[in-house]
Order: C-alpha cells, then sequence, then structure tokens
C-alpha cells in the first residue's frame, strides 16, 4: 500500500479534523491510501480509520435523528424559559408569568379572601406598586393563562411541527428556535 501522505501531513489533518469536529479517515484505492476529513462515522471503516470511501448508508438518517432531538430538547428549553422570565401587562405593571409569581398570587389572594381584605398591593416586575382587588387576580389569572398557552399551543407547537416534518439535515438546520 502506497501513502500518499506523510506523517507530518497526517498529524496537521488530524489537527485540523480535531478543529472542525470531524474524523481523519485514510482512503484506501487501487493500492494506495489518501486522507479524508469527514464527519464521524460518515465512512464505513474495516479498521480503525481505515475505509474503501464507502458511505454509511445510516449516517445521514443517524445525523437527522441527531440534530432533530437537540432541536427538539431546545425547543422545550427555550418555552419553559419563554414562560419563566415572560410577563403580562396590566393596570400599567409588568406582572411575571414564572411559577414563582402565580404562586405568590394565588397565595395574596387566598389571603385576601379569608381575612376579608378589600385590597392588597403588589410589587410588579417594573417596580410600580399596584393596588389589587379580588376580581384583579382572575385578571391577572387569565391573562397568565392565556400568556402560556400561546408559548405552548402557539409557538412551542409551530416548532415541533417544523422539526418533525423537515426532511433533511439542511432544513433542520435552518430552524432557528426563539421565543
Amino acid at each position: 500500500m502506497i501513502k500518499n501522505y506523510t506523517d507530518t501531513e497526517y498529524a496537521d489533518k488530524a489537527i485540523q479534523a480535531n478543529r472542525e469536529g470531524k474524523y481523519l479517515y485514510v482512503y484506501t484505492h487501487e493500492d494506495e491510501a489518501d486522507l479524508l476529513i469527514a464527519d464521524y462515522d460518515y465512512y464505513v471503516c474495516y479498521k480503525d480509520n481505515w475505509t474503501d470511501g464507502t458511505i454509511n448508508p445510516e449516517f445521514e438518517s443517524s445525523r437527522i435523528n441527531g440534530l432533530r432531538a437537540k432541536l427538539t430538547k431546545e425547543n422545550t428549553v427555550k418555552a419553559k424559559s419563554a414562560v419563566e422570565s415572560g410577563y403580562v401587562t396590566y393596570k400599567n405593571a409588568q406582572f411575571e408569568t414564572n411559577s414563582q409569581t402565580v404562586g405568590d398570587l394565588t397565595a395574596a389572594m387566598l389571603l385576601m379572601q379569608s381575612s376579608g381584605m378589600e385590597t392588597y398591593s403588589w410589587l410588579s416586575k417594573d417596580d410600580k406598586v399596584v393596588e389589587l382587588a379580588l376580581e384583579d387576580f382572575g385578571i391577572l389569572g387569565g391573562l397568565i393563562a392565556g400568556f402560556k398557552a400561546h408559548i405552548w399551543n402557539e409557538e412551542y407547537l409551530t416548532y415541533k411541527n417544523q422539526i418533525e416534518s423537515a426532511e433533511t439535515y439542511e432544513e433542520l438546520q435552518n430552524i432557528v428556535i426563539t421565543y
């Protein structure tokens, strides 16, 4: 087998492959060996990183499924983050949509109901003191529920459908998830 590369060239290509996040293959053909840089598992190897150039038939589906799983997870994480960092505006003040604020609003409403208080002073996200009556809690609850429903039922599901319906790796790469 004639090597069409030196040890130094092999080392340089190995460094390049690592820098690109790829794999260095030795391509054997007609009693000669050349170097190829490609994604991991792109070629079928018959020993270590030696290949005859046969492309792994499962490579593309594996690559697509891997990116699809990554995007699915990213979509869920970003949707949860959007809910936790979001807010609704009511009485010219911002009310957070996270679970802590929802719990605190519920506790304040229950306190008002049990103690007979007519109003409750709430410090909003944008540092405004807002006087809330019992009926305000219902309105706020509806606004927060609507915000969350928009995130999950519209934005999240739109991205989920895009991810699931993409047929190629390139289509998946073009999906940019922003909330």
